[in-house]
């Protein structure tokens, strides 16, 4: 596949996690598989287009449709090395997020205790 085919995917990934029922088990799994392939997406960019797939990887945080923006953010923080100016962009677009999410909040104390341990 080529970095646009990878990059499409993983929007297509994101709008099924932005459109999940969590009282219907069928679009619970198609979450969490549409996750799982996120992840690979983002393994996959970074393992075969190196430097550049990240820079156009990191683009992803400036689409709000379907909170692309957050997933790209988070998944991209936890799997790729970026610059620090892409680092506090995502940083906060997960900050704003935490505001309201229990698990965004989590997620940041997590990452900020990684990256002081280091």
């Amino acid at each position: 596949m080529t970095l646009n085919e990878l990059i499409e995917e993983y929007r297509q990934m994101a709008s099924i996690c932005n459109n999940i029922d969590y009282s219907d088990k069928k679009s619970v799994k198609r979450n969490n598989r549409a996750v799982s392939r996120m992840y690979e997406i983002v393994h996959k960019i970074r393992k075969e287009f190196g430097n550049i797939g990240v820079a156009e990887f990191a683009k992803l945080i400036d689409v709000k449709q379907d909170r692309t923006d957050l997933w790209a953010s988070v998944q991209m923080l936890e799997k790729m090395t970026v610059d620090k100016d892409i680092e506090a962009k995502a940083l906060t677009i997960i900050k704003e997020e935490a505001k309201q999410s229990l698990g965004m909040e989590y997620w940041l104390k997590s990452y900020y205790n990684k990256k002081n341990s280091t």
